[in-house]
C-alpha cells in the first residue's frame, strides 16, 4: 500500500503519483513550467525524435528529484520540479556530447545529481535565479574532459531538410531545441505541451522564436543554423523567463522581446568565437534584462 501523503494543492494522492508529478514538473521546468500535463507531452516529444534522449532526459529528471527527496526538500521548489530540470537537460546534453553506450549511459546519475546540488546551492545562496546554469556548467565541464580524453563524440545534426516551409520549420526548431529537437514536428509536440501548461507559454515560445528567426535573416546571420533553430532556442527561454517580469503595464511585452533579441546577438558571438553555447546566451540575457527591469521597477515605486 502506497503512503498517502498531499502535493502542492492539497488534494490526498499515493506517494507514487505525487513523485510522478514531481518528475513530470521536472522536465517541465525545462521551459520554466511546472506543469505535469506539460512535462509528459514534452518527454513524448523527445521520445518522438529519439527513445535515446528521452532515456536519458528521464533518467536525469528522476535522478534529481530522488536526490532533492533524499536530502530532506520538501519545499515548494521541489514540489514545482526545480529538483528536476537540471538534471533532465543534463541527461540530454550526455547523449548529445557522447555517443550512446555504457560510459555515457553510467555518467547520466552522478552528473544529473551534480547539476541539482549545484542548483539548490545557488538557489540558497544568490538572489539571481539559477536556470540552466547548473546544466551549462555540468556539460561544459564534460566537454572539456571529452576533448582532453580524446573520447569519441555524438554524431553530429542532420542537415536541414527544406521540405515544407523553411521559416515554419527554423520556428519550430526554435522551440524544439531548448530540448536539443531539431525534428519540427517534435518543436510542434513542445509547443502543444507548452500549450497545456500555460497557452501565454506556448504563445510566448513561438513569437521568440519567430522574432530571432527574422531578425537572424535581417542582419544576415548563416542561414543554416537559423533553419536548424539554433537562433531560437535560447530566446524562448529568455521570453518565458521576463514574462512574469512585470514592472508596468506598458512593458508587458518589452522585457521578453529585449531578452530574446540580446540572447540572439549573444549567441552569434558565441558562434563567432567558435564555444558551445548551450543555453548560456539565455543566461547573460535574462539575468542582465531581468535587472534592468527589477531596476526600472524600483525607480518607478520610489518617484
Amino acid at each position: 500500500m502506497f503512503q498517502r501523503v498531499h502535493d502542492s494543492s492539497g488534494d490526498p494522492f499515493p506517494f507514487g503519483a505525487v513523485f510522478g508529478r514531481r518528475v513530470l514538473r521536472g522536465i517541465g521546468q525545462v521551459y520554466l513550467l511546472p506543469s505535469a500535463r506539460a512535462g509528459a507531452v514534452l518527454l513524448a516529444a523527445v521520445a518522438w525524435q529519439s527513445w535515446t534522449l528521452a532515456g536519458a532526459c528521464l533518467l536525469g529528471a528522476l535522478t534529481g528529484t530522488v536526490w532533492g527527496l533524499s536530502a530532506g526538500r520538501a519545499d515548494a521548489g521541489g514540489r514545482a520540479g526545480l529538483d528536476g530540470y537540471n538534471g533532465a537537460l543534463t541527461g540530454l546534453g550526455i547523449m548529445v556530447v557522447l555517443p550512446p553506450g555504457p560510459l555515457a549511459w553510467s555518467l547520466v546519475a552522478p552528473l544529473a545529481c551534480l547539476a541539482t546540488w549545484a542548483a539548490r546551492v545557488w538557489r540558497n545562496r544568490c538572489a539571481a535565479p539559477p536556470y540552466t546554469a547548473p546544466f551549462v556548467l555540468v556539460t561544459w565541464l564534460l566537454m572539456a574532459a571529452a576533448e582532453g580524453l580524446d573520447l569519441p563524440r555524438a554524431a553530429a545534426a542532420a542537415a536541414v531538410d527544406p521540405g515544407w516551409g523553411e521559416a515554419v520549420q527554423g520556428l519550430l526548431r526554435g522551440v524544439g531545441q531548448v530540448m536539443f529537437l531539431d525534428d519540427p514536428r517534435a518543436g510542434a509536440l513542445c509547443l502543444l505541451g507548452l500549450a497545456l501548461g500555460a497557452p501565454g507559454a506556448a504563445l510566448s515560445a513561438g513569437l521568440a522564436s519567430g522574432l530571432c528567426l527574422l531578425a537572424a535573416a535581417l542582419a544576415g546571420f548563416p542561414s543554416d543554423a537559423a533553419g536548424l533553430g539554433l537562433y531560437g532556442f535560447n530566446a524562448v527561454l529568455a521570453a518565458e523567463a521576463l514574462r512574469a517580469v512585470r514592472p508596468g503595464r506598458l512593458d508587458r511585452w518589452l522585457w521578453p522581446c529585449l531578452g530574446a533579441l540580446l540572447s540572439l546577438g549573444l549567441m552569434r558571438g558565441f558562434q563567432a568565437l567558435e564555444l558551445p553555447p548551450l543555453t548560456a546566451p539565455f543566461l547573460l540575457a535574462a539575468w542582465a534584462v531581468r535587472q534592468a527591469a527589477l531596476r526600472r521597477g524600483a525607480q518607478a515605486r520610489a518617484a
